[in-house]
């Protein structure tokens, strides 16, 4: 590690002194005067953190150069971008995947105003645009999704506060013999649960993972979650879940649920209980609830929300036990009942041992935000077992999870995963690594998203099959719209179409993307949007190679010049 990159607990700390900024304002830093030469950072992660950033931002940085812009490439360690970007704000371009966008009012944390001095993926840009509000408010009020995200297209393609460039598919490899689904991958916890109910192994399944985070930290709270989702999934339930093939959830925790006016209640299943056999409560959920919303539970002087769940606390307004097993959660004013729905796939914390990490460390971060949780207690089907750092993580089955007695489909088809032996989950420290480990046996399949690198040369192996399936998420370049040019929708409308989609697709992404220019994802089934009406416009060049005169005019018929040298001043 650099001395430029923070530790975890500074990467966090920084957080606080951005909320502290939210108090009085957003602070736009322009740093330009008219007349000023166009100078741009482009940034990204290096190579070996992610190929597929890096070749979009130095490309872009590149055609920003041909067309008379002061561009730089600067590569930076995954962490020290999101520092940068995502904490301190201090960026002028970034070139990113998005984690994953579940439903279309995942957006209104991603866009709305009032995220913009928050940290996280929570606004990073800065937008303050009134018409994108707008229409991500219709967005969690309305009934009519299509017609609300038809409405936020029209705003965001005139407004551009980021660029999409593509909708990667999700790669998993995996043995040929392995007993499940050739179409089955490893993205979301339901998919690793349904592989583990459809194999018949006498040991745990063996599991790659592209990273050694899960190996030390498995806080799943934390901020850094990119890799720890499929598993901490599985070690923490939630009163509901969304399998991937159907469109609503699956009762999970909560045998049932219903609205009452403007209140949603949810019925726990009886006789759960955590992994250290303590009960699960209504108390614990409305807990968790509330110590999401703020992990200091009133004790620092404005909210420390855990930023990775922002969107689901913000949907429901309150929430009380009413007995045991029952909880009514206060659907928020402007939130449809449909959308409210998702505040039920909210990890459930035993309040026991959460509540006493709400105080605060360096400066205004608190315990829970910045603790490792070396063992972690939930009530997931999946138990913590142990734990080798930068080597592996094992879990092993809940033998008292309700799975284990549950009837009701579509929660039954998994019950048979609590009759295996669990997990055992190693870390490969590159795709090339996994692809031996899997031919020769000594992994099953892949958890974390395969490597594309290595991925186009799976099928080769020997006793190695492929399966991809669209993603949640997408590959982002965010502007820095509290920074001139930047801050003109003109000028960013013309770098979002410096990007040749169809050819990123194509030879970026090996064929496994979904070119796109806004930000809809292909999971979603927005069949009813004729998301094609909406464009940022064409790319100035053809299969990939800029036409430097055609976006030149582009510039300077936004009002920008150039001088004798073929610089570009605003």
């Amino acid at each position: 590690m650099t001395g430029t990159i923070r530790s975890r607990r500074a990467f966090l700390a920084s957080a606080a002194s951005v909320a502290v900024a939210g108090c009085s304002g957003f602070r736009y830093r322009d740093r330009y005067q008219p007349g000023e030469r166009v100078s741009l950072a482009v940034s990204a992660p290096p190579a070996d953190d992610d190929r597929a950033a890096t070749t979009i931002g130095r490309r872009l940085a590149d055609r920003l150069s041909a067309l008379g812009v002061d561009a730089s490439f600067q590569p930076k360690a995954q962490s020290q971008l999101y520092l940068d970007a995502l904490i301190n704000h201090d960026f002028d371009v970034f070139v990113a995947r998005h984690p994953g966008l579940a439903r279309p009012d995942a957006l209104y944390p991603l866009l709305h105003s009032k995220f913009a001095p928050e940290p996280g993926w929570q606004n990073p840009f800065g937008s303050t645009s009134v018409a994108i509000d707008d229409s991500l408010e219709a967005l969690r009020s309305s009934s009519d999704t299509a017609a609300a995200l038809a409405e936020f297209l029209a705003a965001y393609v005139e407004r551009v506060p980021f660029a999409v460039v593509a909708a990667p598919e999700f790669l998993t490899a995996r043995r040929r013999s392995l007993s499940v689904p050739a179409e089955a991958v490893t993205e979301r916890p339901l998919d690793v649960l349904g592989q583990l109910a459809a194999v018949d192994l006498d040991r745990p399944l063996r599991c790659g993972i592209f990273s050694g985070e899960l190996t030390e930290n498995r806080n799943p709270i934390a901020g850094e979650f990119r890799w720890t989702n499929q598993l901490l999934g599985l070690v923490y339930d939630s009163l509901a879940r969304r399998p991937r093939d159907a469109d609503g959830f699956v009762p999970w925790a909560a045998g049932d649920w219903r609205f009452d006016g403007d209140t949603l209640v949810a019925d726990l299943r009886p006789g759960q209980t955590f992994h250290d056999g303590t009960p699960v409560t209504a108390d614990d959920v409305v807990f968790t609830l509330e110590f999401l919303s703020d992990t200091s539970m009133g004790e620092a002087s404005s909210p420390l929300p855990a930023t990775r769940f922002r969107g689901r606390t913000t949907l429901v307004s309150s929430a009380h036990a009413v007995d045991d097993t029952t909880v009514r959660f206060r659907v928020a004013s402007d939130v449809d009942p449909n959308t409210a729905e998702r505040v039920l796939t909210l990890p459930i914390l035993p309040e026991a041992e959460w509540s006493e990490r709400t105080d605060l460390v360096d400066d205004r971060v608190t315990k829970a935000l910045v603790w490792e949780n070396r063992k972690p207690v939930g009530s997931g089907p999946l138990a913590f077992a142990s734990a080798t750092v930068d080597e592996s993580v094992r879990l092993e089955p809940f033998a008292d999870h309700f799975l284990a007695d549950v009837a009701d489909e579509p929660a039954a088809r998994y019950a048979a995963a609590l009759d295996g032996e669990g997990v055992y989950a190693r870390y490969a420290p590159s795709g090339e690594d996994a692809l031996a480990a899997l031919a020769d046996g000594r992994l099953d399949t892949s958890i974390h998203e395969f490597p594309l690198a290595a991925f186009v040369d799976a099928d080769d192996a020997d006793d190695v099959g492929t399966a991809t399936a669209p993603s949640r998420g997408l590959y982002v370049v965010g502007y820095n719209v509290r920074r001139g040019p930047l801050s003109d929708f003109h000028f960013r409308q013309i770098l979002a179409r410096l990007h040749d989609r169809e050819a990123v697709a194509r030879e970026t992404f090996a064929g496994y993307a979904t070119p796109t220019d806004v930000p809809v994802v292909p999971a979603w089934d927005t069949d009813d949007v004729a998301t094609d009406e909406y464009t940022v416009g064409s790319f100035p060049g053809r299969d990939g190679e800029l036409d430097a005169d055609a976006g030149r005019r582009l510039f300077e018929d936004a009002g920008y010049t150039y001088d004798d040298d073929g610089n570009l001043f605003r």
